[in-house]
């Protein structure tokens, strides 16, 4: 901020000691700030709405994250994104939707056939209902009829 006009030593509440105070232009709004004269030499914006204004939108933290063995890629735009703030979307998802041309519904489930979450190439991804695929892990485990065989 650039300093207008020096408007000497003033207490601030019942401080012994006195603070310079300075006029001080905002270089984003033009406002006239009055402000301590050590502290607003330091500050560039007058407020945090100005700093906002002139600060640049930072992108993702990560570009792709691993989470509970899974691959997620940022795509704040893609209506299933999940997460906090809704901004990553599970690759082995995008690749299926990739292969057929259209967003997955909520039921489908892409099944990794060799069990390797980390391995999201086509050819290990199958397309299952929610129901196909429990019931594919549940025989798996040696199930018969809702009874253990094993």
């Amino acid at each position: 901020m650039e300093l207008i006009k020096d408007l000497g030593i003033r207490r601030l509440y019942n401080w012994k000691r006195g603070e310079r105070f300075g006029l001080f232009r905002c270089p984003v709004c033009g406002e006239l700030v009055e402000k301590i004269t050590k502290d607003a030499l330091k500050a560039k914006w007058c407020s945090h709405k100005c700093y906002a204004k002139m600060r640049t939108q930072r992108g993702p933290y990560k570009r792709k994250i691993i989470s509970r063995k899974y691959v997620y890629i940022y795509k704040p735009n893609h209506p299933h994104a999940i997460g906090t703030k809704k901004l990553y979307v599970a690759e082995h998802r995008l690749v299926m939707e990739d292969y057929l041309g259209r967003y997955l519904t909520s039921s489908e489930i892409v099944h990794h056939k060799d069990e390797n979450t980390l391995n999201n190439t086509i050819s290990n991804l199958e397309l299952m209902t929610a129901i196909k695929h429990n019931k594919y892990h549940s025989q798996k485990r040696g199930r018969k009829n809702g009874v253990f065989t094993v």
